[in-house]
This record gives structure tokens, sequence and C-alpha cells, in this order.
């Protein structure tokens, strides 16, 4: 297998929000970096292409505000959220958010890093990684040639799970995980500055516009949900009569709108654009180590977030972030890679640990319509609890320690 240009100073694996902000504050950081993504840009992702409050400053520090802001996003300032039973809650969000496709955001993240000096490989998958932070790393590919890069360290932002876990033989693979994701696009009425979620019977749905030009009138609404995949195949199977898989999909949907009225309401209105569904069983929310054979996991892969938080794409954001400064520290002799492996251990734990087992709690409602009504309720009665769960599901110092 042939050998690729470098040595890099990092090697970057996975182009999505986590792998290029981290590629882009090493590049600021001036070190030499190669940035491998799978696919060419632009491409779709499964993703709720909600980017809260917090993503703005993060967004600001590496150049990418102009270039979004072009797009014409869509502005996003509430949150409602309905039980099957008819009861609603809204919120104020704590700042604005942007709807904004993964096609869009991806493909700008990926540019600002090459502007920088970002060597991007495309097409290329990373499927066996060799070495030690203190001696280097040899990562072997598949496509683009199928060469074998050298780098001094390696930040792993590959995604909720992939080729690479297997190849690290990372330990939450060997538990089931019981949850499907599906997303596409939809042409429907106007959600003027308000995300919404709405729960059915083992899982819920979101719906949020994204930038100008998505749909014949303007914007487009990202339909994105998660169901536990026992709840998806019941029902699949059963309405699709046992017929091929992507026969199930469609007939899922029909019954999820039967069971929460303001997603019947919408959906009856509206056209899907995108054919066919993205879609993703198996989806991890169990633990992750941040570290794997001093590897940076950041992003997804080293933590998932449940969507119903809202916060992913921020700690992507913050997340490669947090790996490109600890990986200077190293570079620069400052910290050794014991220190690098503990610390960004440590700092991922204390940052991003207490949201993500918050957003599990929650979900543990979300997914049980009775009591997603009784929360919702007491929400309405008690906005304190509103607020703690606003908050407490983000890191609100994200936003300032941003700017």
């Amino acid at each position: 297998m042939p050998e690729a240009p470098g040595p890099y100073d990092v090697a970057v694996v996975g182009g999505g929000p986590a792998g290029s902000s981290a590629a882009i504050h090493l590049a600021l950081g001036g070190v030499r970096v190669v940035l491998l993504e799978t696919r060419a840009y632009p491409h779709d992702k499964l993703c709720g292409e909600f980017l809260s409050p917090e993503c703005a400053g993060l967004l600001d520090q590496m150049g990418l505000n102009p270039a979004l802001r072009g797009l014409g996003p869509a502005l996003i300032e509430m949150a409602y959220l309905t039980a099957p039973d008819g009861a609603a809650w809204q919120s104020r969000l704590p700042g604005t958010a942007l709807g904004v496709t993964r096609r869009a955001l991806d493909q700008a993240l990926s540019q600002r890093a090459q502007t920088l000096g970002v060597a991007l490989r495309t097409g290329t998958t990373v499927t066996h990684i060799e070495g030690r932070l203190a001696r280097g790393f040899h990562l072997s590919t598949q496509g683009a040639g199928g060469a074998v890069v050298q780098a001094r360290a390696v930040v792993a932002a590959h995604g909720r799970r992939g080729s690479l876990d297997r190849a690290l033989a990372r330990r939450f693979l060997r538990q089931p995980q019981p949850f499907v994701a599906l997303k596409t696009h939809f042409a429907g009425p106007p959600l003027p500055g308000r995300i919404e979620l709405h729960g059915f019977p083992g899982g819920y749905c979101g719906l949020s516009e994204v930038e100008r030009g998505t749909a014949p009138s303007g914007r487009a609404t990202n339909v994105c949900l998660l169901v536990r995949e026992a709840a998806f195949r019941r029902v699949g199977v059963a309405r699709a009569e046992r017929g091929p898989a992507p026969e199930r999909v469609p007939a899922f949907i029909h019954w999820m709108r039967s069971q929460n009225p303001r997603l019947e309401a919408w959906l009856s209105q509206a056209v899907q654009l995108d054919e066919p569904w993205l879609s993703i069983a198996q989806v991890p929310f169990g633990p992750k180590r941040a570290v794997v054979n001093d590897v940076l996991m950041t992003g997804d892969a080293a933590g998932l977030i449940t969507p119903l938080a809202g916060d992913g794409i921020a700690m992507a954001l913050r997340g490669g972030q947090m790996a490109a400064a600890h990986l200077l520290a190293f570079l620069s002799g400052s910290q050794s890679a014991a220190d690098v492996c503990q610390g960004y251990a440590r700092d991922w734990q204390r940052r991003f640990a207490g949201r993500v087992r918050l957003g599990r709690l929650l979900q543990v409602a979300m997914l049980r319509p009775r009591l997603l009504g009784l929360g919702l309720r007491l929400l309405n009665a008690a906005p304190g609890m509103g607020e703690y769960v606003v908050t407490h599901t983000r890191e609100v110092r994200d936003a300032q320690e941003a700017r």
C-alpha cells in the first residue's frame, strides 16, 4: 500500500462538525493537518440540522459565521413540545438557534479548513490505526489510492459507529442499541422561529426549518425522528404486510402520524422532498471512552447526546476545539502524551458527561406518552423546571466562553 504525502502532525478522521472543528483549530495553531472523509462534499447526513445558540460563538471563532449567514439560515428562538394526549409546552431558547442543512454546514466547514491549509482527502475510509501518541501513527485507508497515512497524532470524529470502531474493538459495540433514527425533508406549513418535538409511543419526531432555497416555497423542514427498534419493526411489518424493508418506512410514518394530533395536522399538509428516508439502526446512547489507544475521540465518536437535547452539533464543535487544544500542547512539547490522553478524557467528562446523562433521563419520558403528557403539564405549572431542563441539557457557558 503506497504512502501518502506526509508525515502530518495530525490526522483527523471524519469531516463532519467535530472533525472539521478540530482540523480548523489545529490549522490555526500552525500545524500540518490532513482531514480524511469517506464521502465527497456536499452530502446529506442523518441529523436534526439544529445549531443551538451555543454554536454562534464557536462558529465565529473559526471564521464561519459570514458564510453561514449568507445561506439565509432559519432563525429559531422557541421550542415547542407535545404529547399524544394533546399536552403541550413551549419555551424560549437561551439565544437564537440556526436551522442549516448538514450538506451546507459540512461543506462550509471543510472549505474553511482548506483555506487554512488543511489537506482534505475525500473518498477515503480509515480501516485501521496502528501506533501510539508518543511515537506516531500509521492509518490504513481504502479509496483514493488506498494510501497509508502517517501522523504524529490522530483525532477520530467518524460519527456514531463505524468500521473504525470495530477495528479499535470498542466496548460499546458489544451492547445492543435498541433505537432506529430516520430523517428527510418536507415542504410544509411554516414553523416561524420554532423547533417542534412531538412524542408518540416508543419515540419522538422533530420538525425544524432549514436555510433558504431548500424547497420550492423557499425553506424545507427537517423531519427527524428516533424510535425504539422493536416499535418500528412491529408497526412497519404489520402495516407493510411483511413486505421488503423499504416499504416499512412509509407504513411506519403513516402510523406515527396517527399517534399525535400535531404531527397529523402538519404532515397531512406537507410534501416529502427527499427520497428515500435516511435511516440508521443501532443508535448508541451508552457510555463511550473519549480516548482509545491514544486516539482522541470527539463528536459522536466520544459520546452521543439524545436528539431531544438539541446540543449535538454544539458539542461536536466544542469537542473538536478541545481535542485540538490538547494536541497543540503536545506538539509544542508542553504536555506529554500521557498528560494529553488523561487531560482530554477528564475534560470531556467534566464538560459533557452530565448533560449526556440528563438527556438520557429526559428521553425516558419522551418515549412514554403518559409520562410525557404528565411532564409537560408539570413544566407548565412550574416554569422554573422548564428553565432547568433547557439550560442543563447544554452548557450555557460554552456560548460565553466562545465569544
